[in-house]
């Protein structure tokens, strides 16, 4: 396939996983104890916007903003699949929910070090008042830390970090290594990523003699880029549709079951022949 039909295959691929199996405009009734579903879906249905988006900037040559998007979707799934790999006590369900805690408590943090520094005037005992409200909330929800040393216990505020994330799995932290790293440069903005939009003129070097060029792209990275977010999107897909086939049946009409699992056979046979898994087995009904 040449970009345009990778593009097209693409947004087809996005219209009917989004329409038949995250069932857009209908509704979803989730019950108690499965929680947990409902953040995949939700994360799943980003994964279908970035997708989007992404495709949006490629077919604009913006090969570079889309690898920024790429990194988003790469984190997506990480979360996704960190999800529905959870353990009967629901540990990464509750972590994951806890985050905005964590990330407030953070916040606060560094406010009270920058008011105790004497770089802003903010109400100190407020901040305690939250700090400590915020760290009730972790001890009641078991974020607690045993100090061997002291013998004490303190509040757990470490957040999720990608590398975590993507040491659950093999296939993950591959991408992890190679491509979300890369990407970094990218949403950085690393001055060796910014060479692209300087045009050389003549026999100049591009770093004293150039135009700023924003149509250029590098043809390379864009082609990269297209086939990663295609593979990720599709990989998401199949595996969640073969957690919620084998685990939430009713989450998904009886009648697109035989539909989605042609497209999976059809993601697998044309577009991404490299993905198996010997423990997979798509079921139906």
């Amino acid at each position: 396939m040449n970009k345009q039909e990778k593009i097209e295959y693409a947004r087809f691929l996005i219209e009917e996983v989004t329409s038949k199996f995250l069932q857009k405009d209908t509704p979803y009734i989730i019950t108690e104890g499965f929680e947990y579903i409902r953040e995949v879906l939700t994360l799943f249905a980003k994964q279908s916007n970035l997708f989007e988006s992404t495709l949006v900037l490629l077919e604009n040559n913006h090969a570079e903003e889309a690898y920024i998007l790429l990194r988003s979707m790469l984190n997506n799934s990480m979360l996704i699949k960190y999800l529905y790999n959870d353990n009967e006590e629901k540990e990464r369900y509750k972590n994951y929910m806890i985050q905005p805690d964590k990330a407030q408590l953070s916040f606060l943090y560094d406010v009270k070090s920058m008011i105790k520094k004497g770089w802003s005037k903010g109400d100190l005992p407020a901040v305690n008042k939250k700090i400590k409200e915020l760290e009730e909330i972790l001890r009641k929800e078991g974020f607690v830390d045993e100090d061997k040393k002291t013998n004490k216990s303190r509040v757990n505020t470490r957040l999720l970090s990608i590398k975590g994330l993507a040491l659950s799995d093999q296939l993950l932290f591959t991408y992890y290594m190679i491509f979300y790293k890369e990407a970094s440069k990218f949403e950085h903005s690393d001055f060796s990523a910014l060479d692209i939009y300087r045009k050389q003129i003549l026999d100049f070097p591009n770093t004293s003699v150039f135009i700023m060029d924003l149509a250029r792209t590098d043809e390379e990275l864009d082609e990269k880029v297209l086939n990663i977010s295609i593979t990720i999107y599709s990989i998401t897909f199949i595996e969640l549709f073969q957690h919620i086939n084998d685990n939430h049946k009713g989450l998904i009409r009886e009648e697109n079951k035989p539909y989605l699992a042609d497209l999976v056979v059809i993601i697998k046979s044309y577009y991404f022949p490299l993905y198996i898994s010997k423990s997979e087995k798509v079921t139906e009904g």
